[in-house]
């Protein structure tokens, strides 16, 4: 038994003039994704919530929850009144707050509910916003968000080989906090969001992310060679390329082309698979390896045996 990708679906705000918000963003994501597989919400077991980036700040109620509450009423147009599953409320929802590699984390999570016969789907959405439109200091991330449906397969494959690996040295490479206060330019007080990124961060991204990938092949006896496609983050802007030239990946490396000339951040690496699975060359791929490398410093890798 094996977990497999069911689907992936990805989301910007409606207008391109539009910063958006993450739990609309995630919540149209999540819909797409359950609409597409023709899977029933009722039949999601559990959810996860990974963007960093929220709407006005929202810490409590989790956005996992506001996302789980838009999406239960939701019917996919395939299912029918005849072959719709009874209705359960039985879905749980929660946040996971680990930067970049919080994606990786949330499939390693439903992944082991699966693995326990606990569920039969889960779905991890992720999306990044401005809290309040105009009220941050050197934000750079596009708004967008993603979901994706994991499901049990009953053929072997599927995700193995979880790992992380830190560099707390490098902490201070990308910090990024909230104060509450006056921003110049500004009428009111109220939370401002404040990136701080160092001009290095690019470099030690690239360079943490090459030395964990050669770590990762190492310990689990995988090569270049028998790899098929790797899934990467999109941020830094520069990271693909850059990996890229460190590890002569070449067309290896998936790199995203429809962006709107921002970083994409946690919903990166969706974005990415979903252009892979659009032009056919996940399918057509048996050995990927998703990577994702931000603040921490952190890179998650994990290993995806393709079931067709």
């Amino acid at each position: 038994m094996g977990t497999k990708i069911n689907m992936v679906s990805v989301s910007w705000p409606f207008f391109p003039f539009s910063r958006g918000s993450s739990i609309s963003m995630s919540s149209r994501a999540a819909k797409k994704c359950l609409g597409n597989a023709g899977i029933d919400p009722s039949e999601i077991g559990l959810l996860i919530n990974t963007g960093i980036y929220r709407y006005r700040n929202t810490g409590e109620p989790s956005i996992a929850s506001l996302v789980q509450k838009k999406i239960m009423g939701y019917q996919p147009a395939m299912i029918t009144r005849t072959n719709m599953p009874a209705r359960d409320t039985n879905t749980f929802s929660f946040d996971l707050n680990k930067g970049a590699c919080g994606w990786i984390a949330g499939i390693q999570i439903i992944d082991g509910f699966i693995q326990t016969g606990d569920i039969r789907h889960g779905i991890v959405v992720t999306g990044d916003s401005e809290p309040f439109r105009g009220f941050s200091e050197n934000y750079l991330f596009d708004s967008a968000a993603a979901a994706i449906i994991l499901s049990v397969s009953e053929t072997t494959g599927g995700f193995s080989d979880f790992r992380t690996y830190s560099y707390p040295d490098l902490a201070d490479e990308f910090i990024s906090s909230t104060r509450f206060g006056h921003l110049d330019g500004k009428w009111g007080k109220r939370n401002i969001l404040k990136v701080e990124q160092k001009t290095t961060y690019l470099e030690k991204c690239i360079g943490c992310a090459a030395e964990s990938l050669k770590k990762y092949l190492d310990e689990t006896g995988l090569t270049i060679k028998e790899i098929d496609l790797i899934i990467p983050s999109q941020s830094p802007g520069g990271l693909v390329s850059g990996l890229r030239e460190r590890t002569g990946l070449g067309n290896k490396i998936v790199e995203i082309t429809n962006t709107r000339n921002r970083e994409l951040h946690t919903a990166g690496p969706a974005f990415a698979l979903k252009q892979a699975w659009d032009d056919a060359s996940f399918r057509a791929s048996k050995n990927i390896l998703f990577l994702t490398a931000g603040s921490g410093m952190s890179v998650s890798i994990v290993y995806y045996k393709n079931i067709s």
